[in-house]
């Protein structure tokens, strides 16, 4: 499996826990983050990517942040910091922080596969 299908099962099934750890429903989160219920079925289940914007609403709907739902292991040490880091900064500049780990990650797989 390579490392984007991986990456999109693991945030599938972090929201999933997440959504279950605050008990609430498909259709309860599907409005918090202004989404349909189809689409965070969806996304759950896998069968769907989703854009930056539809994550970051699940994230604000969720209470959590962009990193938790993106790591294989809850840290909570890991996500404390980032959140903390975070804190402050505006929704231009947490998409660049993602979007910069992205490209690390990216940069990371292929050093690592030569």
């Amino acid at each position: 499996m390579d490392n984007r299908k991986d990456l999109y099962k693991i945030i599938a099934s972090n929201i999933k826990r997440e959504r279950e750890r605050l008990q609430i429903t498909q259709a309860e989160l599907a409005e918090r983050a202004d989404i349909s219920v189809d689409t965070v079925r969806s996304i759950e289940y896998g069968r769907r990517a989703m854009t930056l914007d539809t994550y970051l609403g699940i994230v604000q709907a969720l209470e959590t942040s962009p990193y938790a739902l993106m790591n294989r292991e809850q840290s909570e040490k890991y996500t404390e910091r980032f959140n903390f880091m975070m804190k402050q900064r505006s929704e231009g500049e947490i998409e660049f922080v993602l979007h910069m780990v992205e490209q690390l990650l990216k940069g990371q797989d292929c050093y690592l596969s030569d």
